[in-house]
């Protein structure tokens, strides 16, 4: 073998070697998401779904990939800090916030369509007649409404004028409206009918109101941790992709259908106030403005097209 051809066979073996190493760093990705913050807090099921769906629809041409729920549970705020520190959690899906649009990564896909922006009320049953009278958003607002107090509606509400009761505890929150604290607790359409099945056996005296709606417009991210860049290419080529192939959608509706057709959101009085995180524009950036859904569209028959 002569200089030339040692010279070539050694450039094969770097270049296969480092293409094996490259293999064996990127053989796989590992998701790490929030635990949801009680045991009685279905929230992030869905999340889950969809990402699994989209580390499914990139195994082609991002490898393996597996989705860890965290351990322990954790507030937004300590959530954030091990996001950004790039220890534990490397991926949540969240509203957004201008300290995390600026601090991760965002992939700025609405993976709700903006239905947790549909707000409904818990309310007791002793102030169902309440509810039932409140004919503008002034009347609604005088309301004292319960709200975590690092949610993003709690932000929106309270610019907008209404008395927000804080809590930073998820739980809470529903004694507290038992007791009295506060009348109103606004819920998205995608939470409030499991939520009152599952706090029922608590409080019995909680209802959903079925007059009103406030339409706050709201988007739910995926973000990753600075440190995961090939984890954020990963969630958004594959979102593209099962939008663009029906799956998306199958899925959403699957999740969201019981509860779009439960709300009756057409016999609803529809109050609309701002975001001051982010706009209906913003929200719609990526993905266009027919991706929202719109609380007067006709759900039965969309929700038709996905049994």
């Amino acid at each position: 073998m002569n200089a030339v051809q040692r010279s070539c066979l050694l450039l094969t073996l770097l270049i296969t070697g480092g293409m094996m190493l490259a293999s064996t760093c990127h053989s796989e990705d590992q998701f790490v998401i929030n635990r949801s913050e009680s045991e009685l807090d279905s929230r992030y099921q869905y999340t889950y779904d969809l990402l699994a769906l989209v580390i499914e629809a990139t195994h082609a041409d991002f490898g393996e990939g597996s989705l860890v729920v965290a351990d322990t549970r954790m507030s937004r705020n300590r959530i954030f800090r091990s996001l950004k520190g790039g220890e534990g959690v490397n991926v949540i899906a969240e509203a957004p916030q201008l300290e995390w649009n600026q601090e991760l990564i965002p992939i700025k896909i609405p993976i709700r369509k903006g239905i947790q922006g549909f707000r409904l009320f818990i309310i007791k049953k002793d102030n169902i007649r309440t509810l039932a009278n409140v004919s503008t958003l002034a009347q609604l607002m005088v309301l004292k409404t319960g709200s975590g107090s690092q949610w993003s509606t709690k932000f929106a509400m309270t610019k907008a004028g209404f008395d927000v009761v804080e809590s930073t505890q998820y739980e809470t929150l529903f004694n507290m409206l038992s007791k009295d604290r506060f009348i109103t607790f606004g819920r998205g359409v995608n939470e409030v009918f499991q939520e009152l099945s599952l706090f029922k056996p608590l409080y019995s005296e909680l209802v959903v109101d079925e007059h009103v709606l406030l339409h706050i417009p709201l988007a739910t991210y995926y973000y990753v941790s600075p440190n995961k860049p090939r984890l954020a290419q990963r969630i958004e080529v594959g979102l593209k992709r099962i939008i663009a192939n029906g799956q998306f959608d199958q899925l959403f509706y699957q999740h969201h259908c019981e509860f779009l057709l439960n709300a009756k959101l057409y016999n609803r009085l529809i109050f609309k106030i701002d975001n001051p995180y982010i706009s209906e524009a913003e929200i719609t950036s990526v993905v266009g403005k027919d991706f929202l859904l719109d609380p007067k569209d006709d759900f039965e028959a969309l929700c038709l097209q996905y049994q």
